[in-house]
């Protein structure tokens, strides 16, 4: 049995991703990007949003499937969550995130979510494939990804930090290569 579970929050839920976005540390991947988008602070990587923005977030997302998903992170061993996953349908690619929160971080939680969101996009949900953009320099991300079956593909995108160029790869599992391989 896993030691976490992904679980669709309740609107009344919403403050748990609301605090997450405005935690510096939480969103420290985020800082230097490029964005254009509402209440996105570059030096802090932080995004704020008001309680009326969470719920249209929350409208346009929750029961969607499966052109999109989003849940949380739950270790069984504790009440709240502690982090999030999600996928969206994006000009024919399923593209997907994870953000694990800042003080659960480096202990396993990713690759157990990986795995969980795998199983629902392609057990449930019946989606053809998974992917990513990421920074190269995201080391423990990488990882995590590829211990779970992702792999990177040819496709490279510049992202500027900052104002400088990085280069940031498509990392991709498909439904094949998950029942090809399958960790649970």
């Amino acid at each position: 049995m896993s030691r976490i579970y992904l679980k669709t929050p309740t609107i009344e839920e919403l403050n748990y991703r609301q605090d997450w976005m405005k935690d510096p540390k939480t969103m420290s991947y985020n800082v230097g990007f490029d964005m254009d988008l509402k209440g996105y602070d570059k030096n802090t990587g932080t995004i704020t949003k008001t309680k009326e923005e969470m719920i249209d977030w929350y409208n346009n997302w929750i029961g969607k499937e499966p052109d999109k998903y989003f849940a949380y992170i739950y270790d069984n061993s504790i009440e709240e969550p502690i982090g999030e996953v999600y996928y969206y349908l994006d000009d024919n690619v399923y593209s997907m995130g994870i953000v694990i929160q800042d003080k659960y971080r480096g202990k396993g939680y990713s690759y157990d979510a990986l795995l969980e969101l795998e199983k629902i996009a392609f057990e449930k949900n019946n989606i053809n494939e998974l992917s990513d953009i990421v920074p190269l320099n995201r080391i423990g991300a990488i990882k995590s990804f590829k211990k779970a079956g992702f792999i990177h593909t040819e496709l490279e995108k510049i992202v500027l930090v900052f104002g400088k160029e990085n280069i940031a790869k498509q990392l991709l599992i498909t439904k094949d290569m998950y029942f090809n391989n399958k960790r649970r």
